[in-house]
């Protein structure tokens, strides 16, 4: 089988990624699985913040990564579980975590550093790959992930389409491109 479609846009700003992370939001349903891939210092947890506040995790409740909690649960329209498996190294360890009941359940899973985990997590969802930039700011490429991704995939499609994520100092190019998957 084909690797689904790829799509990659160009973040020239924080405020770009702010506005990706609200379109996601709007995109997510109960069930969702989100991963977030990136080096030290690409905006993984900055983005799962912005997609924390928009599902309405209300202004009070900290959105920080949870590196060392491994798991932090947050109030939003549907529960938001925000995970960072960077220390993790053997895949039973998610089953202690208790990730593998959420997905595909009543949650919105957001996870760092997720990837090298995907087929075990199962789920459909979204790979989210966040790479710095030297001058063009942040490349962000948005994949499927399972049978069911692309209809999530689909959804954050449309959405980026329709209202854009550029503000009003960014260059205008057309930010959301599809592409192959490369990796």
């Amino acid at each position: 089988m084909a690797p689904p479609d790829a799509h990659e846009l160009i973040l020239h700003s924080r405020g770009d990624l702010r506005r990706l992370g609200r379109r996601l939001a709007g995109c997510l349903q109960a069930g969702d699985l989100v991963l977030l891939e990136g080096e030290l210092g690409a905006g993984k947890t900055f983005l799962a913040r912005a997609v924390g506040r928009g599902l309405g995790v209300p202004p009070d409740v900290r959105i920080t990564s949870p590196t060392f909690d491994l798991v932090h649960e947050l109030p939003a329209r549907v529960p938001l579980v925000h995970v960072d498996l960077y220390r993790i190294d053997a895949a039973a360890d998610l089953l202690e975590l208790g990730l593998l009941d959420r997905i595909g359940g009543d949650a919105i899973v957001l996870i760092e550093w997720g990837a090298r985990f995907a087929s075990q997590l199962g789920g459909a969802g979204i790979l989210v790959r966040l790479e710095r930039g030297a001058e063009s700011g942040r490349r962000c490429t948005i994949a499927a992930l399972g049978p069911g991704g692309g209809e999530l995939l689909a959804r954050v499609a449309a959405a980026l389409e329709t209202r854009g994520i550029h503000g009003r100092r960014c260059p205008r190019t057309n930010p959301f491109a599809p592409r192959p998957q490369t990796w």
